[in-house]
């Protein structure tokens, strides 16, 4: 049996969860809420399992703390490289 092509709602997801990880790179450390109000003014949906993906299954972003915004406990992650091998 050959390789299942990678239809093109994973690429999607692919392409959307790198997008986050290159913002962070640029931008952060950044709140969670700051990430996905830079995904809106961009025009990318913002989807919770992409979301997870980029933030959490990334070994290039951490969470790096939390972060008091408008009286809510906000997360807050960074780029980092090459920290959790």
């Amino acid at each position: 049996m050959g390789r299942r092509r990678w239809t093109p709602e994973r690429q999607r997801t692919l392409k959307e969860a790198d997008w986050i990880v290159g913002w962070l790179r640029a931008n952060g450390p950044s709140t969670t809420r700051a990430l996905t109000q830079a995904m809106e003014h961009e025009g990318i949906e913002l989807r919770a399992h992409v979301l997870n993906k980029a933030l959490r299954k990334s070994p290039f972003i951490v969470h790096a703390g939390y972060e008091m915004v408008d009286g809510a406990s906000l997360s807050v992650w960074k780029f980092s490289p090459g920290e959790e091998e």
